[in-house]
């Protein structure tokens, strides 16, 4: 089990885990496809098809779009989309030393788009306001967890994961 899905499995095994009753969580899919890129920059529309498989497998193909350099891919396009859409402050918090910033569910909508809360709603069989209720709760403290040094991190660090 690697760093990321450690970080998952504790965050949401402690919150939400709680909810679904002892069954797999849809919620750590839909974490890993926001936060684990495959290799080679598939982007957000190519990892969704992991949403709901779990964390096996959802990180096999390696995190390369974690790096805050750039890629169109996890948390660097995760960054990107929240500074596009006014939510920067709240995400790098996240990231950063201190306290985190909350933010609210129809906030992390804007963020995140439509487009990608309907595939992620439709994968999980959540309603959208259910997702982002719990998913605002949730990606503060994994982004916070994935980032100790208050900063986005560096190739060798990544290459831990």
């Amino acid at each position: 089990m690697g760093l990321l899905d450690s970080i998952i499995g504790s965050v949401v095994g402690g919150n939400a885990g709680q909810q679904q009753g002892g069954s797999a969580n849809p919620l750590v899919g839909v974490l890993m496809s926001l936060l684990a890129a495959r290799a080679g920059g598939a982007g957000l529309g190519g990892m969704l098809g992991n949403a709901g498989g779990g964390m096996a497998g959802a990180g096999q193909g390696g995190l390369g779009g974690l790096l805050g350099g750039g890629g169109a891919s996890g948390l660097g396009a995760l960054v990107e989309q929240f500074t596009q859409a006014g939510h920067g402050g709240a995400i790098n918090s996240w990231i950063g030393k201190g306290q985190n910033q909350p933010i609210a569910p129809h906030d992390l909508g804007d963020a995140l788009g439509p487009e990608t809360v309907g595939q992620l709603s439709q994968r999980t069989g959540m309603g959208s306001s259910d997702l982002l209720s719990q998913l605002s709760q949730l990606l503060p403290g994994v982004v916070d967890q994935l980032t100790p040094q208050g900063r986005m991190p560096t190739e060798q660090e990544h290459a831990h994961w």
